[in-house]
């Protein structure tokens, strides 16, 4: 196969850490680095608290702390509702290993739920028969669902949140990909009793670095969200640790270039829509594309394509000099360290391992770079389609 158009002029990139640094004005970066520099704060300091009150204000949660990683966030927001060894937490498998990693770390074993074909989500009705079989086998605690918002698009959290509490768990929104997406008129952050956010530069708000925030709507959780993050210390005595907790602070330089990246986001997730509206018209149809459900709003960290000839695609692509990759290629219940809890079937997530693609997605991809991802892929599209008439 070959591609009669001719490549752009710049280098296309699957995600684009670097180019806001121009947009922004690296001098601004500089300066907010100095000001750490003079006043010595330089983990939890002074810039993250005013980036925890930025975050909750853009979420529309009452309360945002900020951690070390998204990974901490989703262990700290379980912590806080203590979750421990004998609790059974409900959690996708098709997503990134931490989604699993955080009960598992606490003692809890994860119940992998399979995909809803067409969104790449949680599908609410394995939930609802993962539930049922745990409770007739009557050995765990039914404690807590992490729901995750793959490729930067919100679950069905009506029908997850509704499924949950019937069963007395609450609902761990795992955004790690999604901040800036919108469930039903409600930003992320604001949709479930808490939500773990990443920060890792790759995501549509990405800092220099790790980190991650826990959003809440309740004093309780966010207290005792900010005490397990510095070892379970008491609000009132710093030398006394009331629970067992962690090191999950955030770096202050890393706060400061969110709070300058924040200032773009906006208008990032407006170029992030553009880029997608392109690919949700222009794309052949050969290639299905990840389904957004109805009055909400993806994030696009990703933007994901289901095709049966995955790996002859992304071959094509590469040859083409167009980045992509497969995410995930394993189901975390595959995966070596997890497979003593591969008891279900989970036969929807383990083809989409097989199929997905994601093409790039960044703000800054410009109508030229667009125009030759669309029309090589749109090329490989018909040469496979006549090959089959």
């Amino acid at each position: 196969m070959t591609n009669m158009t001719n490549k752009p002029s710049k280098p296309i990139m699957l995600f684009d850490c670097k180019t806001s640094q121009s947009v922004i004005g690296q001098e601004k970066f500089l300066d907010s680095f100095k000001t750490i520099l003079n006043h010595g704060g330089y983990a939890q300091g002074p810039e993250t608290r005013e980036l925890d009150e930025k975050l909750a204000n853009f979420a529309g949660a009452k309360y945002c702390s900020t951690c070390g990683s998204g990974t901490d966030a989703l262990t700290l927001a379980l912590m806080a509702w203590d979750v421990k060894a004998g609790d059974a937490v409900f959690v996708s498998s098709f997503t990134f290993v931490a989604s699993a990693e955080a009960p598992v770390l606490l003692g809890a074993t994860p119940i992998f739920v399979d995909s809803d074909p067409n969104t790449y989500n949680m599908d609410p009705k394995d939930l609802q028969r993962a539930i049922d079989e745990v409770k007739k086998e009557g050995k765990l605690n039914l404690k807590a669902v992490i729901a995750v918002d793959i490729f930067g698009s919100p679950c069905d959290y009506d029908a997850i949140n509704k499924i949950a509490h019937a069963n007395g768990m609450k609902v761990l929104s795992d955004a790690c990909q999604s901040f800036g997406s919108v469930y039903k008129g409600t930003k992320t952050g604001n949709v479930t009793e808490m939500t773990a956010i990443s920060f890792y530069p790759t995501k549509p708000l990405g800092c220099y670095g790790d980190g991650g925030a826990v959003f809440s709507n309740t004093n309780e959780e966010n207290e005792l969200v900010k005490s397990c993050r510095v070892h379970g210390m008491s609000p009132e005595d710093h030398y006394d640790n009331v629970r067992l907790g962690m090191t999950g602070r955030m770096n202050t330089f890393q706060a400061a270039v969110l709070l300058l990246k924040l200032s773009v986001f906006e208008q990032e997730l407006k170029d992030r829509y553009r880029v997608a509206s392109r690919y949700d018209n222009e794309l052949s149809n050969y290639f299905n594309k990840q389904q957004i459900l109805d009055n909400c709003q993806s994030a696009y960290a990703l933007y994901t394509i289901n095709c049966e000839d995955r790996d002859e695609l992304m071959a094509y692509l590469k040859e083409n000099g167009i980045p992509c990759g497969a995410y995930y290629p394993r189901p975390v219940h595959t995966q070596t360290a997890y497979a003593q809890w591969n008891n279900r079937p989970l036969p929807v997530c383990e083809k989409l391992s097989k199929t997905v693609l994601s093409i790039p997605m960044t703000p800054y991809l410009d109508n030229e770079a667009l125009d030759y991802i669309i029309e090589t892929m749109n090329n490989f599209a018909a040469k496979k389609m006549n090959k089959a008439a």
